[in-house]
């Protein structure tokens, strides 16, 4: 019979699906879903599903990854850092130049109304939430579940040209991705809710679906149920240590004896041991006026003190610290911030820079991107930018020497130099000044005086003569 197998023919009905979690590639599913035969493919709810378990038999779900200490720093860095800076609508003009576009006079006024509209949906997102308090809980959603569904909440929900009035977050796992026959995304909830049935799924317009490890295009990966191994370990090393801390700091020993006691004698002899050992040491079940006293042993018997279990025991401290540094990696960020060891940064604000620039700003970019194609349609020279000047402008005196060197090079006028250093524009402030008159920096911001260089720093700031 298996011979014959060779010479049948492919089964018509032979579902495809990936080698790799199963999921079907944005590809596929658009020309499936193009010829109206197959209306959904292979859609899931969070990527990967929402929980996992380890080889070693421990499930990990959103909940963990919640409670696990190292995660949710990791998150937390992350979300303080996008939530705390400005957002602002920028404006592409004719000249290359990217400006304000919800103040400067060159903009259209068109264009100026979309971007006033949006930029007050962006820093007063709706009536519960402060514009720090909603993406920050954004990004939570964005890092530990790998994926972020915003609704649109509009005056006409069919329009999707309209300005919309409010934004909500959705949950993640509670929402399945499909493709329509017109190549959209349509998102389906799980459950109904209030104005949407769950067999009418929300159309793109509606929502704008953001992905943090973007996978087969309609998808994305939940790092913490991916990583389980790794964070069920740093959990479980956390386990392990409380237990040893509620159970081998107190008092502890064991009495011996190479005599043979009887059942009746050993009852009488135990319990006199336990009222004598509560006693000793200062036991709630005691006579208060005990505590101190000592113990009378018979039946050539003897006390054996048991030592305390520590972590140091099993190298447990290393693996923990190895176990943290590895989480850190996994969410891009450097575990020097988070205070779990010292590194090769030599002060805060180089490594708030690489902290910016590796991860702060990808996540940003991803956000920007996304947030122009669904608010910003029929309006290209529009655009959403996070205002990352706050974040990476370091102490006073490097915030005045780069106004001071942008200045002197011929690229800032002073007037845009007090902006950035928070002052109000002076008049005959809006000149470029010719970059042939140099200045010295001032003096304080070398790396040498902050501590970058090395050397004698008395001698570099001629102090103490």
């Amino acid at each position: 019979m298996a011979i014959l197998d060779i010479f049948k023919g492919k089964q018509k009905d032979s579902a495809e699906s990936n080698s790799l979690f199963g999921q079907t590639a944005l590809g596929n599913n658009i020309v499936y879903n193009g010829s109206n035969q197959r209306p959904i493919v292979n859609t899931q709810i969070l990527y990967v599903t929402t929980a996992a378990t380890n080889q070693a038999g421990r499930p990990i779900d959103m909940s963990l990854l919640t409670r696990n200490a190292t995660v949710i720093s990791c998150v937390a860095a992350k979300a303080r850092a996008i939530a705390q800076m400005p957002i602002k609508v920028m404006a592409y003009l004719a000249d290359g130049s990217c400006v304000d576009a919800t103040t400067d006079a060159r903009v259209g006024s068109r264009d100026r109304t979309k971007a006033r509209q949006v930029a007050s949906l962006l820093n007063n997102p709706n009536r519960f939430q402060s514009a720090y308090e909603f993406w920050y809980q954004w990004i939570m959603w964005y890092e530990l579940s790998g994926e972020a569904f915003t609704l649109w909440w509009r005056e006409n929900a069919t329009d999707p040209n309209q300005t919309p009035m409010e934004m909500y977050l959705l949950d993640s796992t509670l929402i399945a991705v499909s493709i329509t026959p017109a190549r959209y995304p349509a998102y389906r909830l799980s459950t109904p809710a209030y104005g949407f049935n769950k067999d009418e799924p929300l159309a793109a317009h509606q929502v704008m679906h953001v992905k943090e490890m973007a996978w087969q295009g309609s998808a994305g990966f939940n790092k913490g149920i991916l990583a389980a191994e790794l964070v069920t370990l740093d959990q479980d090393i956390d386990v392990y240590a409380n237990y040893v801390m509620l159970n081998g700091a107190k008092p502890s020993g064991m009495f011996t004896t190479e005599q043979v006691i009887p059942t009746g004698k050993y009852q009488e002899i135990a319990a006199r041991l336990k009222e004598a050992w509560g006693s000793m040491v200062g036991s709630r079940q005691s006579d208060p006026s005990k505590p101190g006293q000592g113990m009378l042993l018979d039946q050539g018997m003897k006390y054996e003190p048991l030592k305390m279990l520590t972590l140091q025991d099993t190298d447990a401290a290393v693996l923990k610290e190895q176990t943290m540094k590895r989480i850190c990696a996994l969410f891009g960020v450097p575990h020097q911030l988070l205070g779990i060891s010292e590194g090769k940064f030599n002060n805060t604000q180089t490594l708030l820079d690489e902290f910016y620039k590796s991860t702060i700003y990808p996540t940003s970019v991803s956000i920007t991107q996304k947030l122009k194609a669904q608010l910003f349609t029929g309006y290209p020279n529009l655009c959403v930018e996070f205002q990352t000047q706050d974040f990476l402008k370091g102490a006073p005196l490097d915030q005045m020497n780069y106004a001071v060197a942008g200045v002197n090079a011929g690229i800032l006028t002073p007037n845009e130099a007090r902006e950035y250093m928070g002052r109000a524009a002076q008049e005959g402030g809006d000149e470029l000044r010719d970059p042939a008159a140099k200045a010295d920096p001032i003096a304080g911001t070398s790396p040498q005086d902050t501590g970058g260089g090395g050397g004698n720093q008395k001698t570099k700031m001629n102090i103490g003569k």
